[in-house]
């Protein structure tokens, strides 16, 4: 019986050796699902990717592109674990912490022969292309002013909006991090706008309990300390470095 018995432990011993091996060379990862808008994915998910891969094993990060209205709707429904949103309005069930404010800058193709400086009234008479979301909220900054834009179209493409652009033939308010980047120095004109301060402020979304797991800490983190790296080097600012 004695025999049987430590026939039995030593075989329970050596599985138990075995799965701990494996956790070892292949950690249980944690999946964390990130919503953020198309403006925002081209600059900070290379960085964010990356700082996950070299801080953190063991989570398994996915993300999932959308405007902030689809991205509060998808928080509240767990279809996704968090989001960076734009001006989120207050009254949701979810805990927000502000990242940064970033500024609109006027962006044209210097066919058009718009100056480093443009003021409000400027702007009426530019061929404006802007997505809804970005059109209403500068046009509550304009509000107190009495000025409002004229656009020549509304598409809610991030993407076309910066080809018809560099084509040529139009102009846009956008946050300034959309055209810092390689591809588009050079080709395009960044104005600063007079009188009047348009931003967007971006917010980290979660609901109110997901941050009781270790792996949507991890992931704030990560975001918090890649934004300020992204800060520091003029990616949110008119200069080039901050």
């Amino acid at each position: 019986t004695l025999y049987e018995s430590a026939q039995r432990m030593l075989a329970e011993a050596a599985r138990v050796r075995q799965l701990l091996a494996q956790r070892q060379a292949h950690p249980p990862t944690a999946s964390v699902v990130l919503g953020a808008s198309p403006t925002l994915t081209r600059v900070l998910l290379p960085g964010l990717f990356e700082s996950c891969l070299r801080a953190v094993s063991g989570i398994q990060l996915r993300v999932r592109e959308a405007f902030t209205p689809t991205l509060l709707d998808w928080l509240e429904r767990g279809l996704v674990d968090m989001a960076i949103v734009t001006n989120p309005e207050p009254g949701r069930p979810l805990a927000l912490v502000p990242l940064l404010g970033e500024p609109f800058a006027l962006v044209s193709h210097p066919s058009l022969k718009v100056g480093p400086v443009v003021t409000v009234r400027q702007l009426a008479a530019l061929p404006l292309l802007m997505t809804t979301l970005h059109r209403n909220l500068v046009d509550r900054q304009l509000l107190p002013l009495g000025a409002r834009l004229t656009l020549q179209a509304e598409i809610d493409s991030v993407d076309s909006i910066r080809e018809l652009v560099l084509r040529g033939r139009w102009a846009t308010l956008m946050p300034i991090s959309v055209f810092k980047e390689p591809a588009t120095v050079g080709r395009v004109v960044i104005s600063e706008i007079s009188g009047v301060q348009l931003n967007r402020l971006l917010v980290l979304a979660t609901r109110i309990d997901s941050l009781d797991s270790a792996a949507p800490l991890a992931l704030k983190e990560i975001i918090e300390s890649e934004i300020a790296r992204l800060t520091r080097a003029g990616l949110f600012s008119f200069s080039s470095t901050a």
